[in-house]
């Protein structure tokens, strides 16, 4: 299991948003995109921390607090493209709390339903007999696992009872899902 590297979110901000400066969306990919242009909306303040802590009910892992400090959700919907016979679908994947928590109940619902196979895939990562404290959407399908030890921040992508670890850590996660 890895742990916390300290990801500079700034430059981690600053590189992403200039990869998107010039990106294209791309006809002939199903599933969505990001679209040219796409920045960050800004971090939280300490204050919008806390109370988003008590909003949900658990402490944060040090970081994705980190992250949220610094970015915070899309300013903008990703798009799907679906070919030229249909429209174009626009959608928030990913989240900016705390806009977003009642969007993302659907997926903390099929969380909860599958819970015995999240369990079963964080033990095969190296989690196990790790306390779960909760979970937070992040991008699509892809979740925060909160633990008891908020040094560790592993996140899961979860359709039904498909469950795979995605990163073993917050950053590790990010660095692969925008290939940095």
């Amino acid at each position: 299991m890895l742990v916390a590297q300290n990801m500079n979110w700034k430059i981690f901000r600053e590189s992403t948003q200039s990869k998107w400066q010039d990106s294209e969306v791309y006809s002939n990919v199903h599933g969505y995109q990001i679209q040219p242009g796409t920045k960050w909306n800004s971090g939280l303040t300490n204050f919008e921390l806390s109370s988003f802590e008590s909003m949900i009910g658990f402490k944060l892992p040090y970081p994705y607090k980190d992250m949220l400090s610094e970015i915070n959700g899309f300013d903008r919907d990703s798009v799907n493209v679906h070919g030229s016979e249909e429209p174009e679908e626009y959608l928030r994947n990913c989240y900016k709390y705390p806009d977003d928590i009642d969007k993302v109940k659907w997926l903390l619902d099929e969380v909860e339903e599958s819970k015995e196979y999240v369990i079963e895939a964080l033990k095969k990562s190296g989690c196990a007999g790790k306390n779960i404290e909760g979970f937070l959407p992040l991008y699509g399908h892809r979740v925060l696992v909160v633990l008891e030890d908020k040094q560790l921040s592993p996140v899961i992508s979860i359709v039904g009872d498909d469950v795979i670890v995605y990163g073993s850590a917050l950053e590790e996660y990010w660095n692969n899902e925008f290939k940095l």
